[in-house]
């Protein structure tokens, strides 16, 4: 069992509380999913559970944790620098504990996720050579070889393929293990999870909310939205019922007073004083009655951007023709997009796919008659480090109206002058859309535009995209982006690229 109470984690620099006063019970056997919008506090709540000096560098944390596992399995968000400098071998063989560390797991886990062992020894790969699938999947291998009877996991379907995926939500739906994860694939989400904790921050942002929900993902949403619903309905009806007295209220007023201004008897006048006296009472109290309205709820995924500026392309114009094109990687690559394609790049982790996006965007980006926006998976390749996320979009926009859109977008006066390197991976992608808005392209190349929205955001983050008149190409294992958004589907192999599915036709 995993006991926290009364545990508050305040962020250093701001003061600002990310957790408050959670009292929380994690069972033996339990499948406990930790959703909610980037910057909530999610990664450091976990780590607190592993090991509260995880946090020192950045926040500081209050209240009680009691862990009576006996071995906690963790999965961070993020690699350290140091450890992406390590070769493959040293990362998966350094510093094992031989009692704990089972290798028939750890071959029959690697078998099955198609990493070659073999491959990673003899060419002495560093860590930070793979691609994003491999380097989760290496780190899997590991972790689960350790038969941890806790497992905790931060963003773990994040970079995976969608085979692996599909894995990873069968392991964590039938293991005996209790599985801690962070995670923002509805579809793992739907399939893997027993109970729920929804952390938000409310009120711009400044007052941290936790909801605990036993049962499952979409048994949660359904409550959810009946509860948001519901208390709208009575905050709005309070609202009504109010305005009703205090219209009633200011003709009685307006009465009296005109009648008490007028008066020349002074009986009549006493007797309207007292009357005043007593509207004046009254008035207190429905002033009073003002700050005991149910609170409007907020929603925090509310994201209010729109492409409305965009000069569309020809359905029927060809604006990328590539005829026996070879990538770095071997492929020989054959594939015609036009104007309104909405196409979606798959394939296993570590075959090129984001190499392929990178070519088509070069080529793209050298048209005089196209606007391509891009948002590449690593943010890292599109940002300068110096840059704040007010000055990203001023490089586009007058101050006025980047503020305006980021506020649209949920950041705060404080965060819009945050350093880019210190947002966390949701907002960093909010600013490419933001951007892309402010750019009005034609074209985007998206490269998994979806991992790092929250599952309740991410329903408006497809809408948008579904709307917008222009041309996608993207890269996604995200399976809703897929089905809703996408008309074209491709697949990369180890020899070329194969049209799946065209819903066109």
């Amino acid at each position: 069992m995993l006991q926290i109470e009364n545990l508050t984690i305040t962020h250093q620099t701001d003061l600002q509380d990310l957790i408050k006063d959670l009292n929380l019970v994690v069972n033996p056997g339990q499948k406990l999913a930790i959703i909610g919008e980037e910057g909530t506090g999610k990664s450091s709540l976990i780590k607190s559970f592993v090991n509260p000096n995880l946090l020192e560098r950045y926040a500081h944390l209050e209240g009680k944790i009691t862990n009576q596992f006996h071995l906690i399995g963790y999965l961070p968000q993020h690699l350290e620098k140091k450890q992406l400098k390590m070769s493959v071998t040293d990362f998966l063989y350094k510093d094992l504990n031989y009692d704990r560390f089972n290798f028939n797991l750890f071959y029959r886990y690697a078998e099955h996720f198609g990493l070659d062992l073999d491959r990673f020894e003899h060419q002495n790969q560093n860590i930070a050579s793979l691609s994003g699938g491999e380097k989760l999947k290496v780190q899997l291998i590991k972790l689960l070889a350790t038969d941890p009877d806790l497992l905790i996991l931060d963003e773990p379907s994040s970079d995976l393929d969608l085979d692996t995926i599909q894995w990873l939500e069968t392991f964590i739906k039938k293991t005996e293990k209790t599985v801690l994860f962070i995670s923002h694939d509805e579809n793992l989400l739907a399939q893997a999870a027993t109970s729920i904790l929804h952390l938000e921050l409310l009120k711009k942002r400044n007052t941290p909310r936790a909801t605990f929900f036993q049962g499952s993902y979409e048994n949660y949403k359904l409550e959810r939205q009946t509860r948001f619903e519901r208390q709208l309905q009575l905050a709005n009806k309070e609202r009504e019922e109010h305005a009703k007295k205090m219209d009633k209220h200011n003709r009685i007023h307006q009465s009296v007073e005109h009648t008490l201004r007028n008066t020349h008897d002074s009986t009549a006048g006493r007797l309207l004083a007292k009357r005043m006296k007593v509207v004046l009472g009254q008035e207190k109290r429905l002033v009073k009655e003002r700050e005991n309205f149910t609170e409007i709820p907020q929603d925090m995924d509310a994201i209010h951007l729109f492409f409305s500026t965009i000069q569309t392309l020809p359905a029927g114009k060809v604006i990328l023709n590539l005829e026996d094109k070879t990538l770095d990687t071997g492929q020989i690559i054959h594939l015609q997009i036009r104007g309104q394609d909405k196409l979606v790049i798959t394939g296993k982790n570590g075959i090129g796919k984001s190499r392929l996006l990178r070519e088509i965007l070069e080529i793209l980006r050298s048209r005089e008659s196209l606007s391509v926006g891009y948002m590449p998976q690593e943010y890292e390749e599109e940002f300068d480090p110096k840059d704040t996320a007010l000055s990203f979009l001023t490089q586009r926009a007058s101050e006025e109206k980047a503020r305006s859109l980021l506020a649209s977008l949920q950041f705060t006066r404080q965060e819009v002058q945050h350093n880019v390197q210190n947002l966390s991976g949701g907002q960093k992608a909010k600013l490419f859309l933001a951007r892309m808005v402010l750019e009005s392209n034609n074209v985007l190349i998206l490269d998994e535009p979806t991992r790092h929205f929250s599952p309740t955001s991410q329903p408006l983050i497809r809408q948008l995209v579904v709307d917008y008149p222009g041309t996608i190409i993207s890269v996604s294992h995200d399976r809703h982006f897929i089905n809703e958004v996408c008309t074209k589907i491709y697949q990369l192999d180890s020899q070329h690229l194969s049209l799946l599915e065209d819903k066109a036709k």
